[in-house]
């Protein structure tokens, strides 16, 4: 069994700049040894921009964490391309691409690369192919499975042998989809390009239910979450055995204290409500007990 690497995942909802400063501020203190920056889920969430980022990345580098920049994962304009080009210049640091744009603009430039959560890499003959455009680690797609990621290494050791690191998102609200709309805008009956940042009033995301009263989806502008938390504390055993880095994805500052719980050798058990089915390879939703 190999230490697992604790990383927290890119701030998925938008707060505040204070309030996410505050946030760093913690994480720099805590024992996560790796931190993704930036935004990943919309473009036009700019009360953080790339100054700021960068400030919180250089204390973070300082105080030993691994920094990692994160790239958007839908790009849907050429502004938002010229953002990207902007920021793989700070090449001191390692990037994640969330995008097939930005997988392309990291290869022309020779840099290493994170791949993204939202990238479709589901087997070892795909991930070959990123790793010899410079992929480093490769973040496994939510839905997947234990199994699955042990197959995927299988196959991947046989068609590569370039070195690969191996990351599942271990906790936190699962992002399972993204669109052009925004669903917030949508629920408040404005139109996506005159949001007036509406998603600042949901922190931590708009939960729906089902007919039944269930928590079924958490709703974060044009991203479609899983209703209730992943929460793979209790199969930090199983994680050992096949990843190098588990992401902790945070909805609110007091959160934090779930890097110890990762980090301790003492196994936490998992509250009630929190949800781990697609590791075992059952409806995400379920929870194997």
């Amino acid at each position: 069994m190999s230490k697992l690497k604790v990383a927290v995942g890119p701030v998925l909802f938008l707060w505040q700049k204070t309030y996410l400063e505050q946030f760093y501020n913690k994480v720099m203190l805590s024992e996560a040894e790796c931190v993704y920056l930036g935004e990943t889920v919309c473009g036009k969430r700019r009360l953080s921009r790339l100054n700021d980022y960068l400030v919180w990345a250089e204390k973070l580098a300082k105080a030993g964490k691994e920094v990692v920049l994160s790239s958007l994962t839908l790009l849907e304009s050429s502004a938002q391309l010229q953002d990207l080009k902007r920021l793989s210049q700070h090449k001191q640091y390692l990037f994640e691409a969330n995008d097939l744009s930005a997988v392309q603009l990291l290869y022309q430039l020779g840099l290493p690369f994170v791949i993204g959560p939202a990238i479709n890499v589901y087997n070892g003959y795909t991930l070959a192919k990123f790793a010899k455009m410079g992929a480093v680690r490769w973040v496994m797609p939510v839905e997947l499975s234990k199994d699955w990621l042990l197959a995927l290494q299988q196959e991947y050791a046989q068609l590569c042998d370039l070195p690969m690191q191996y990351e599942v998102f271990s906790y936190g609200y699962l992002p399972l989809a993204y669109s052009a709309r925004c669903f917030t805008a949508r629920y408040y009956n404005l139109a996506k390009d005159q949001c007036e940042l509406i998603c600042q009033k949901h922190p931590s995301g708009l939960i729906t239910q089902s007919q039944e009263g269930q928590a079924l989806f958490n709703l974060n502008g044009i991203q479609t979450m899983s209703g209730h938390i992943y929460n793979l504390c209790e199969d930090k055993a199983s994680l050992s055995d096949v990843a190098d880095v588990a992401r902790l994805s945070f909805h609110n500052m007091d959160e934090l204290s779930w890097i110890e719980h990762f980090v301790s050798d003492e196994v936490y058990q998992r509250p009630s409500e929190h949800i781990n089915g697609f590791w075992h390879q059952i409806a995400g939703i379920q929870c194997q007990l």
